[in-house]
């Protein structure tokens, strides 16, 4: 006996597999009361078991121990960790934002300072300074427009029943039959006018009638005269008569005289463009307008192109201090635009504008932007501020709103929107909790899927094992198949040779057929041996084919006609259609000849019962197909996707009780795969099966 265990045993054991102290001494207290051969025998379990769970604790236990501490310990400053980058996220988005208002607000204030520089005037073309400016007025201390428009005037109540009644409307109604008559009427009503501007407006009635009767001189010279006599008398409807009656006068110029007509409707047009124009009036832009009409085709292309610009811009900034006037009276209360330093802006909140105020050189400007337009580019400034996975969120909030709860930054937008403020959040404050909590929970998870995944790994190795077992079964079965194969024709050559040797034949045809069954075994034999030396082949991956086109046509006549007498010796019926002329295909001549043989050979094997074997072939745009059919055993559905691998069999009796290796129709599919092509099938139980072999042209 050696530490309470006997010597035999412990001899046993051999020098590679002693036993640690540890594993005696643990054996001791464990089997104090065992001897002999048996103890010795748990001893070495013990050990081996001992070393194991020393590795799996090192390489296992121990990692998935340290994984749990330091996820304990990340879990005590991940909350800390996270809210600090949330927080910092949010700085970073708020100050990206703001930086991208600040920048709105900037270029305007330099593009003002850079016009201011360059000398030309603030009110004119006001979308060079910003997409965002409607309208730019130049104003004096009291806060009256003085550029570029006129403060509306009250224009005292026109005389409607002049217009309505009298020779005025009896003009009117006859002008279209006798404009002679109209114009004598338009005289007369000019005469009896109450005031300017029905005066005026008869009189420019009077000369176009003039015109219509063809009085083309006079009507020129009588629209002259409107000019000189009614310079700032304006018709009913807001358009100086003297504007229309040189717009008239060019009309007739530029149809008589092209060059001198341009020049007056040139001249109408810069007149008009260099003058104020009046709130609340519209007649300058209508009259400007139609001008460049008029001279269009005949005048310079690029100055057309000008003045219809500065009319449209100025005609936009007309509609806009229009709807804007009553904005400028809290600007102006109280002198407050007289306390502002020189060059500095201000800026006011308004309905419908951002009212920016500046003096600059003695001379005091308002600037109305758009409102809603800031309001937008600010609201894509706040949505495109965020990375495209940033869990933060920025809100434009109003002077009167709330305050969001959980805000983690703001910034205020003043000066430019006193009030008005940027405030950035987390965009789930509930899911920020749900992530805190999901984070506890998946370091958790960490320590269980770590264990897990030891577990799944020992199932995957004991598959695996599992695996190559079944292979290695199978293989030996294989052998074991391959030796039955070989046996059979090697007997009936044996047989067949021996009988022809010893004189047993009984006649002269029976002599031939014991030579034509030593034929048929031979080719049998010879097949087999072929399929198992290409299987070891393909196995190895050193089995090439050479491809190459040939007549497809050639290939299967000559494989079926070295299966044609092996099936009618069967008692089989053969139907084979090869059409006289098939395409012409890219492929390995012996190899298709193999894979249809082995196809042939199995519809022989399992389709004995139903005596009948067919072969057939269907050209089409992108290859040809080769079927094989037979109304033998069939094949189950759920073995269909497993006949293809290799040494597998049916398990299917019928199919069991034949001989066959479970390589043929793997063969098959190396050989289609290695020519672009595929194989498959089709079978119903007990009625037969349908093999396609598809070859592609290309």
């Amino acid at each position: 006996m050696r530490d309470g265990l006997p010597t035999y045993g412990m001899a046993n054991l051999g020098t590679t597999g002693r036993p640690s102290r540890f594993t005696r001494w643990l054996a001791n207290r464990i089997w104090n009361e065992r001897t002999g051969v048996r103890a010795s025998e748990d001893l070495v379990r013990l050990d081996s078991a001992l070393r194991f769970g020393a590795l799996y604790a090192l390489t296992i236990l121990g990692p998935i121990l340290l994984l749990g501490y330091f996820g304990v310990a990340d879990l005590l400053s991940g909350e800390a960790s996270l809210t600090a980058e949330i927080t910092q996220e949010a700085e970073s988005t708020i100050g990206s934002c703001a930086t991208d208002v600040e920048e709105v607000f900037e270029r305007f204030e330099m593009a003002t300072r850079n016009r201011l520089l360059s000398g030309r005037s603030l009110v004119e073309a006001p979308g060079e300074l910003s997409t965002h400016l409607l309208l730019t007025l130049r104003l004096d201390a009291q806060g009256q427009i003085t550029a570029p428009f006129d403060e509306p005037i009250t224009a005292p109540p026109s005389d409607h029943t002049f217009f309505l009644t009298g020779p005025f409307a009896q003009g009117r109604r006859i002008e279209g039959q006798d404009p002679a008559l109209a114009a004598a009427l338009y005289r007369i009503a000019a005469k009896q006018a109450p005031g300017m501007t029905s005066e005026g407006t008869a009189a420019l009635q009077q000369a176009r009638a003039m015109n219509g009767a063809g009085f083309t001189r006079e009507a020129e010279a009588a629209f002259a005269d409107i000019v000189a006599e009614y310079p700032s008398a304006r018709d009913a409807w807001g358009f100086l008569v003297a504007d229309l009656a040189r717009l008239e006068r060019g009309q007739l110029l530029i149809e008589r005289e092209p060059e001198i007509g341009v020049g007056a409707l040139e001249a109408v047009v810069d007149d008009i463009l260099g003058r104020r124009w009046t709130i609340g009036q519209g007649g300058e832009a209508a009259v400007a307008r139609r001008a460049l009409v008029l001279m269009e085709g005949q005048a310079d292309p690029d100055w057309l192109a000008s003045r219809r610009s500065r009319v449209d811009q100025r005609s936009h900034q007309l509609y806009w201090a229009e709807r804007l006037q009553r904005e400028l009276d809290p600007l102006t209360a109280g002198g407050r635009l007289l306390q502002m330093a020189p060059g500095r802006f201000r800026y006011t909140l308004g309905d419908q504008a951002l009212w920016a105020t500046a003096w600059f050189d003695d001379e005091l400007y308002a600037f109305a932007l758009d409102r809603a337009g800031l309001f937008e580019a600010i609201q894509a400034a706040a949505n495109r501020a965020p990375r495209g996975d940033s869990p933060v969120v920025v809100d434009v909030l109003s002077p009167d709103a709330l305050s969001p709860l959980g805000a983690l930054a703001r910034r205020s937008l003043a000066p430019w929107l006193p009030g008005w403020t940027l405030v950035a959040k987390h965009i789930d404050p509930e899911g920020l909790a749900a992530t805190i909590r999901w984070q506890r929970a998946r370091r958790i998870v960490l320590v269980l899927v770590a264990i897990l995944l030891v577990g799944a790994g020992g199932l995957i190795t004991g598959r695996l094992v599992s695996r190559e077992l079944d292979l290695a079964r199978l293989k030996t079965s294989f052998a074991a198949n391959v030796s039955h194969e070989l046996r059979s024709p090697i007997t009936q050559i044996r047989l067949k040779g021996e009988s022809l040797q010893l004189d047993l034949w009984e006649d002269e045809d029976d002599r031939r057929r014991h030579y034509d069954a030593i034929v048929r075994e031979s080719e049998r034999l010879s097949r087999l041996v072929d399929n198992v030396l290409d299987f070891a082949a393909i196995e190895r991956g050193t089995k090439n084919y050479t491809i190459r086109p040939h007549d497809l046509g050639i290939t299967l006549r000559n494989a079926v006609q070295s299966m044609r007498i092996s099936m009618e010796a069967r008692g089989l019926t053969f139907d084979a259609d090869i059409p006289d002329e098939l395409p012409m295909v890219a492929h390995d001549q012996e190899a298709i000849a193999q894979a249809l043989t082995n196809l042939l050979s199995n519809a022989a094997k399992y389709g004995a019962q139903g005596k009948w074997i067919g072969l057939s072939t269907n050209v089409l745009p992108d290859g040809v197909e080769i079927y094989v059919a037979d109304k033998g055993i069939g094949i189950d559905r759920d073995e269909i996707p497993r006949i293809f691998e290799q040494y597998y069999r049916s398990q299917d009796p019928r199919a069991r009780s034949l001989k066959g290796t479970g390589i043929g129709l793997a063969i098959v599919k190396y050989i289609m795969e290695a020519h672009a092509g595929q194989v498959s099938v089709s079978s119903t139980p007990g009625r037969g099966s349908v093999f396609t072999l598809f070859l592609p042209f290309s």
